[in-house]
């Protein structure tokens, strides 16, 4: 089986615990904001994420 991860070199998996916390805060403050739900918030920002992961790298 190959290792087809589209990790960078020196990614910390541990990390990940971190970024969540992160996107945990965002969706919390998108709640405030927005009067919005908290699966309408993290459906915002699922969305955005996708869209990020779709952009052409930048030169």
């Amino acid at each position: 089986m190959s290792n087809t991860s589209s990790q960078p070199t020196g990614f910390n998996p541990l990390a990940m615990v971190d970024m969540w916390q992160d996107m945990r805060t965002l969706v919390e403050q998108w709640e405030l904001k927005y009067n919005s739900s908290p699966a309408d918030a993290a459906a915002a920002l699922q969305e955005f994420s996708a869209a990020l992961v779709d952009q052409p790298k930048s030169a």
